[in-house]
């Protein structure tokens, strides 16, 4: 009789002990979502700024403090500008954990800001932008591409 307890108490803690345990599914592949551009609209004699939110989710947490883990953006009015990149966020060494994965929201100002298309419609007038953004993880993984809303820009 007192095996049979035994056995049951083992069987139960192993049990609650699997209940318990959660495998990180999220990919090991960094993936962003956009959010949010603020203001939608920008004076550019002002030098408005414009704020770029979107959030990110790394399933083995190595993402940021790394010359190679970058967020990269383009203007994509221009068809031959390549993406500028700038040093993700640093990160907390106790916030890492390959085990769990890393997720957050990003604001992004874009330096040099938007500037209206040097044609005289465009600067006297109005111009729209949007941006398309990736980030990359110290693995060198890429995330998928995003487009922001459009932004005027207003003379």
């Amino acid at each position: 009789m007192m095996k049979k307890v035994r056995y049951t108490a083992l069987l139960l803690s192993c049990l609650i002990l699997l209940a318990t345990c959660q495998k990180n599914t999220a990919s090991k592949i960094p993936s962003i979502t956009f959010k949010l551009v603020t203001p939608d609209s920008l004076v550019v004699r002002r030098n408005d700024t414009c704020f770029i939110y979107f959030s990110f989710t790394d399933g083995d947490a190595d993402i940021g403090n790394s010359s190679i883990s970058q967020i990269y953006w383009k203007d994509l009015r221009f068809d031959s500008a390549g993406f500028v990149s700038s040093d993700f966020p640093p990160i907390l060494d106790i916030v890492e954990d390959p085990k769990k994965g890393l997720e957050g929201t990003i604001m992004l100002i874009p330096d040099p800001g938007p500037i209206p298309r040097p044609d005289s419609m465009h600067f006297h007038f109005a111009d729209t932008v949007a941006y398309e953004i990736y980030i990359t993880d110290r693995a060198g993984n890429m995330s998928n591409h995003i487009r922001t809303n459009p932004i005027r820009l207003l003379p």
